[in-house]
């Protein structure tokens, strides 16, 4: 996968990191559309889990969609889901999903919101700081 950024509609993922996949969702994401997004997200789980920094909010997200996300994506791929702009609707819609993910997966991963993607980036880098001091 040497690959560094990948176009599927009028959407878009790029490898940031090693360990951070950017993905910026605009407009409607039909279920062939969400079908690659998983695709990808479980290849890039091959290396290990990875942050997923997501830009959400000019997206939306449909049943069939989100119905093929929660049951296809696998918590184990994921550090932490860190989605940029979302809405009341957008965030109780992703906080379903990831729930869906954790009943299938094995794993638990952390589902964060914030407004900018600057905000997104100190999240991700405080995080490593925080897990690294943990693992000593």
């Amino acid at each position: 996968m040497q690959q560094k950024e990948w176009k599927f509609g009028a959407h878009s993922m790029r490898q940031e990191a090693p360990d951070v996949i950017h993905a910026i969702y605009s407009g409607p994401i039909s279920l062939d559309e969400m079908k690659r997004a998983v695709e990808l997200y479980g290849e890039f789980g091959k290396n290990g889990p990875y942050y997923l920094i997501a830009e959400i909010a000019q997206s939306q997200l449909g049943a069939e969609s989100r119905r093929y996300l929660s049951e296809n994506g696998r918590s184990e791929w994921f550090k932490a889901a860190v989605y940029v702009g979302a809405d009341m609707v957008q965030q109780t819609f992703t906080k379903v999903i990831a729930l869906g993910m954790l009943f299938i997966g094995k794993s638990q991963f952390e589902t964060v919101f914030v407004k900018t993607l600057p905000e997104a980036q100190a999240w991700v880098e405080q995080n490593r700081v925080k897990l690294q001091k943990k693992s000593g």
